[in-house]
C-alpha cells in the first residue's frame, strides 16, 4: 500500500511540476509578445519620422529644380503639383503608422490569449491531480514503484 501511496505522491508531484512549467511558459510567451509589440511600435515611430524626413528632402529638391528652371514655384503647375503631393505624402505616413499599429495590436492580442489560457492550464493540473487522488482513494490498480520498468 505504501508503494501505491508513493506512486500517487509522485504522480501529484509530476502533475504539479508540469502545471507550473506550463504557467511559466505561458507567462514567458506573453512577455515575449508584449516585447515584440513595443518593439514594433518603436520601429513604426522611427519609420514615420524617416518618411517625413524623406518627404522634406524631396520637397526641397523639387523646389530647387523648379526654381533653377526659372518657373515660379508659388503659382501654376508647380504649385498644383505640390498641392497634390502633400496629401499623398501624408497618406503614406498614415499607412506606415497603421501597419505598425496593426502588427503591435496583433502581438498584444496573442499575449492576452496566452494569459487567458493560464487559468485553464491550472484547472487542468488540478483536475489531473484530483484524478490521481481519486484513483488512490478508490484503491484502483496504480502501478507499484516496484513494478515500474518491468
Amino acid at each position: 500500500m505504501a508503494a501505491i501511496a508513493g506512486g500517487a505522491g509522485l504522480g501529484l508531484a509530476g502533475t504539479g511540476g508540469k502545471t507550473i512549467a506550463q504557467v511559466k511558459a505561458a507567462n514567458a510567451n506573453a512577455a515575449g509578445l508584449e516585447y515584440e509589440a513595443r518593439s514594433i511600435e518603436d520601429q513604426t515611430t522611427f519609420d514615420v519620422a524617416q518618411e517625413r524626413r524623406r518627404q522634406k528632402i524631396l520637397q526641397g529638391q523639387g523646389n530647387a529644380i523648379t526654381a533653377a528652371s526659372g518657373l515660379d514655384p508659388t503659382s501654376g503647375s508647380p504649385l498644383l503639383m505640390e498641392l497634390d503631393r502633400v496629401p499623398q505624402d501624408e497618406l503614406e505616413v498614415q499607412s506606415i503608422a497603421r501597419s505598425g499599429r496593426v502588427a503591435a495590436t496583433t502581438r498584444r492580442y496573442g499575449a492576452n490569449l496566452e494569459k487567458g489560457r493560464i487559468p485553464y492550464r491550472i484547472l487542468g493540473g488540478v483536475m489531473q491531480g484530483g484524478s490521481i487522488l481519486t484513483n488512490y482513494m478508490m484503491g484502483s490498480k496504480m502501478p507499484l514503484l516496484a513494478d515500474i520498468g518491468k
